[in-house]
């Protein structure tokens, strides 16, 4: 394992923080090198922050590359390199200099096409084509009046013509949905058309019926979609009523491992930046890292960041061993929310006015905290999950 930078060489040795588990020196070299190919082009943060994001034309690239092909394990695949390599993937896009991209990429690959890759239902061709990167999917599963409270759907099944299904209803800030071509819906099924009743989980294209608007939001701009759906056509039964939310608790885990990875080296990249700042920012005429108070505000965030990402590779080595527990994922997500949000403060805080500047490292974060925050249910919603255990 390799070491993590300690805080007493904090104010020399920047972005040299390398997190534990399984190396895989070639996947890691080819992602650092799509990272820096891509830096100043797809990933520069003026395109992230437009009304636009070049989602599409990312995931194209990514895809292209292999670099999603080669962090997927298939049935009966080596599940636990996988996950080493998608969490290497999500680390590499943490430290691009803004979080939208890797919003956009972990939405992807961690959200629907690994739910997707796991239901037995899902019609051939919408994993392979997710890992190319020439289509993409969307969970859609909030709505408007609920938040995370899922057991109160408000969005139905209804029956359409020729024997098929159709859903109604509204879906609100759904990662992704503006770029889907497909929306794993969550609707309850009243009736039982589906074969049992409750929460079912839907295929949808995007197509008639479909109507995404892009919400506006604090960070991460154009990303997220409130969905209309007016007798939208169903074209697959993923999950069968009853079973829906029971897949997607299941699910969740994953994702809140995730998250945590991608938070962690965000706050670890953030805290670089803020450490190589203090190094050049001179006040009453010494560098303002040579004052102790700097120094220990640092050194107490370097240990926090080491916290999180220990946290979060362990929970990516019982989540390969297939022993994750949901109150520990949810720990894992809370925690590092927690950090990355303090790491970005404070970081803001020691640039003086360059901090509160639009575009700054530490201001970016910020905004990007507090949407993680809300990714993948809210800090009250892990509170709960880490009550339950």
């Amino acid at each position: 394992m390799t070491p993590v930078t300690p805080a007493s060489v904090l104010a020399t040795t920047v972005g040299s923080r390398c997190p534990e588990g399984a190396a895989d020196v070639e996947f890691a070299t080819r992602v650092d090198a799509f990272t820096d190919r891509h830096r100043d082009g797809l990933l520069a943060a003026d395109a992230w922050e437009s009304a636009g994001p070049p989602v599409r034309e990312l995931l194209r690239a990514v895809g292209e590359a292999g670099l999603l092909r080669d962090a997927w394990a298939d049935r009966g695949g080596d599940r636990a390199t996988a996950l080493w390599r998608a969490a290497a993937l999500h680390r590499a896009f943490a430290r691009v200099g803004n979080g939208a991209p890797g919003a956009a990429l972990l939405t992807h690959l961690e959200v629907a096409t690994r739910l997707l890759g796991v239901l037995p239902t899902t019609p051939a061709g919408l994993v392979p084509g997710a890992l190319a990167g020439s289509s993409t999917s969307a969970l859609a599963a909030t709505e408007p009046d609920g938040g995370s409270d899922l057991t109160a759907l408000r969005t139905t099944v209804g029956a359409g013509s020729a024997g098929g299904l159709t859903v109604t209803g509204t879906k609100w800030f759904i990662s992704n949905a503006p770029y889907a071509d497909h929306l794993l819906v969550l609707a309850d099924d009243r009736d039982g058309r589906t074969g049992r009743r409750g929460p079912a989980l839907l295929l949808v294209p995007a197509g008639p019926g479909v109507e995404v608007t892009t919400l506006d939001g604090l960070g991460h701009t154009g990303l997220t979609g409130a969905v209309a759906l007016d007798a939208a056509p169903v074209a697959a039964v993923l999950a069968v009523g009853g079973h829906g939310l029971l897949v997607l608790m299941r699910h969740w885990i994953h994702e809140r491992v995730m998250l945590a990875v991608r938070m962690a080296e965000l706050a670890a990249s953030v805290l670089d930046h803020a450490v190589a700042d203090a190094g050049r920012r001179t006040t009453f005429g010494v560098p303002l890292i040579t004052n102790q108070h700097v120094r220990f505000t640092l050194a107490r965030l370097d240990a926090d960041v080491q916290e999180v990402r220990a946290m979060a590779g362990q929970s990516l080595r019982l989540l390969a061993a297939g022993a994750c527990p949901g109150g520990w994922a949810a720990a894992g997500k809370h925690r590092a929310a927690a950090v990355l949000a303090e790491v970005a403060d404070e970081a803001l805080q020691l640039s003086g006015g360059d901090g509160y500047r639009r575009g700054h490292p530490a201001e970016r974060a910020l905004r990007d905290a507090t949407g993680l925050a809300l990714a993948g249910g809210t800090t009250e919603l892990m509170l709960q999950q880490i009550d339950r255990g």
